[in-house]
């Protein structure tokens, strides 16, 4: 009964959008990749706003239902049917009453399984696709069996587009850049590689952000972002051209990449109690980011001379791959943190790896919940530490971690992930 009703208001929500979207008349920038997605749509529509009127996806509405809700200017009902009924009559009046002009729609396509990017580009075509990297991620059972099955329905944005679009192509990842020989018709490169139409050199990670050179055609600008990892160029890079491209001004440029700030729990910066500085990045995890993120843990601890500690929880949907990820994860972790935490049940793979790599076994330990974690952190926190949070969104939830240690934990709601109401009835 529940998958009939759920079929049903999505047929509903389909017609209604597709009415939507005849009166829209925007150009449509679709985004996917396996990180940087949300990202890169939030700065996308940062830099175009400075011109255009921008209409994008709220937090992470990248799935059918998601992409529809967009495109009627709704938020999902979760399980209640009073409010998808009301969702259905709102977005009625959305479709055949309201005339709203947009310039750009820019749109988060995510893809959890095979044939969801068909369906996402049947109902919005891409005039534009950016695939930002394609990285261990939905491995699950139901899922994707292997790495090259998820790109191979990523790649579906830049099939799905429409005949007169362009395609944004990273050279950096070693299998979108198949597509830029693959790809008939309009192709931009990007890179930190100077073989790319665009590309970033003299790339500087500082304390404050990232700092760089974007240069193009004969020419070049400098730019800084309050971001820290050099892998967010992947999904910075193509929101640049994306405003060129629409002749977007480049001081107006250069003003939305020094105002960005990140989604909550993608690496954000957050004072913590007795001088600690959080590096939240809760939000959620994947084997290649957390890499990354461990490279800024070591940026920031070897900056201040104090104590590097990597809070870890779970990384889900990585089914059979899931053992072999984690220990993977593990290796990288003696050279970047001190201390280890662990939560969650494969992360205990890590802790074997990072033990076996050459953490010390008293500066790892290992729990069931997040609640046990800040428990004995509480006794252990020492004035001065960096710490680094990250981990999977499900029966995780790091953001508890979080909030335990913020100095100014009133602030919560504005700055974490997962605090609508929803979120306090799933226990983690």
């Amino acid at each position: 009964m529940k998958r009939f009703l759920r079929s049903a208001v999505l047929k509903i929500l389909e017609f209604l959008a597709k009415k939507k979207l005849q009166g829209l008349d925007a150009t449509i920038i679709g985004i996917t990749g396996s990180v940087g997605k949300t990202s890169c749509k939030e700065l996308v529509a940062d830099i175009l706003s400075k011109k255009y009127r921008v209409l994008k996806n709220e937090k992470s509405y990248n799935s059918e239902f998601g992409l529809l809700l967009t495109i009627l200017r709704q938020t999902s009902g979760f399980s209640s049917p009073i409010q998808w009924i009301k969702i259905i009559v709102k977005g009625f009046f959305q479709a055949f009453f309201v005339n709203e002009s947009f310039d750009y729609l820019v749109l988060e396509m995510g893809v959890d399984k095979p044939g969801d990017m068909d369906y996402l580009t049947r109902i919005a075509p891409p005039d534009i696709a950016i695939m930002t990297a394609i990285k261990p991620v939905h491995l699950d059972v139901a899922q994707f069996a292997s790495l090259e099955e998820v790109f191979n329905e990523k790649k579906k944005i830049v099939s799905g587009m429409k005949k007169t679009g362009t395609a944004f192509i990273t050279l950096d990842d070693k299998f979108i850049s198949k597509l830029a020989s693959e790809k008939k018709g309009k192709v931009v490169t990007y890179s930190q590689n100077k073989t790319a139409d665009f590309y970033a050199d003299e790339v500087e990670q500082t304390e404050e952000g990232l700092k760089f050179k974007v240069n193009f055609k004969g020419d070049s600008f400098n730019a800084f972002v309050p971001l820290f990892g050099k892998y967010q160029l992947t999904m910075i890079l193509p929101a640049i051209i994306a405003g060129i491209k629409a002749e977007v001004p480049i001081h107006d440029i250069q003003a939305a990449l020094k105002a960005f700030s990140l989604p909550p729990g993608r690496m954000s910066l957050i004072e913590g109690v007795q001088n600690t500085l959080i590096l939240d990045s809760s939000y959620n995890a994947s084997p290649e980011a957390v890499k990354e993120a461990l490279k800024v843990l070591d940026f920031f601890g070897k900056k201040r001379s104090t104590r590097r500690v990597f809070v870890f929880g779970n990384m889900n949907e990585l089914g059979s791959h899931s053992k072999s990820l984690h220990q993977e994860v593990g290796e990288h972790i003696p050279a970047n943190a001190d201390m280890l935490i662990t939560v969650g049940k494969d992360v205990g793979y890590t802790a074997e790896s990072a033990k076996k790599k050459g953490l010390p076994d008293e500066n790892i330990k290992s729990f069931e919940n997040v609640h046990q974690a800040v428990d004995f952190y509480k006794k252990e926190l020492k004035t001065g530490d960096i710490i680094l949070v990250k981990g999977s969104q499900n029966k995780v939830r790091l953001e508890i971690f979080v909030k335990a240690f913020m100095l100014r934990p009133e602030e919560a709601k504005d700055v974490l992930a997962r605090q609508e109401g929803n979120w306090e009835n799933i226990a983690p």
